[in-house]
């Protein structure tokens, strides 16, 4: 069974934001029920969903959605190439 990671990430940038999950939500043209499953990692956001909330919230996609190991793996990456 694959395990769930809250997407720190996206939860911290709403709250710092002061947008409540519903608010973020109507913004970025989704469901509060989508949000939150986006958020406590039981679904992933299409693409163009994705684009929404990182415009409403002004953070990169990638910071948004992709867990901090992905990050530092993509990052190496990128240094060694």
């Amino acid at each position: 069974m694959k395990e769930l990671i809250p997407l720190k990430n996206l939860i911290e940038a709403r709250q710092k934001a002061g947008l409540t999950q519903d608010e973020l939500a109507e913004k970025a043209e989704i469901s509060r029920g989508m949000l939150s499953n986006i958020e406590r990692g039981y679904a992933t956001p299409s693409l163009q969903a994705a684009y929404r909330i990182s415009k409403v919230l002004k953070k990169p996609i990638d910071y948004l959605f992709f867990n901090d190991n992905a990050q530092k793996m993509s990052e190496k990456k990128t240094k060694s190439a």
